[in-house]
């Protein structure tokens, strides 16, 4: 059997995916990241429960704020040049060099 994902986006736009996080959970997917139109939000599986948190455990330091910015720039940016504030962001971050 292979391993849950690391990670699940939900975008709940037009109809909120609550209903999936107990099957997340019993599968054990360690975090969810839901976007709701306006704002990104980090559930992270506390035993048998998603409880928000403000930064994500499987990618740090990402957080709800960094996220939500984000997804905001990417509705107004070029796709290239959105790109290249993610990738600088994550330099700055993450003392990551490529």
């Amino acid at each position: 059997m292979d391993p849950p994902p690391d990670l699940v986006i939900e975008i709940d736009i037009t109809s909120p995916s609550f209903s999936k996080l107990p099957i997340y959970a019993q599968i054990g997917v360690p975090e969810v990241w839901r976007y709701d139109g306006e704002r990104m939000t980090i559930l992270v599986l506390e035993g048998s429960d998603y409880a928000e948190r403000t930064e994500s455990i499987v990618l740090p330091p990402v957080t709800s704020n960094v996220l939500t910015d984000f997804v905001e720039k990417s509705k107004s940016m070029k796709r290239t040049a959105w790109l290249e504030v993610v990738r600088e962001w994550a330099r700055e971050n993450t003392g990551s060099s490529s």
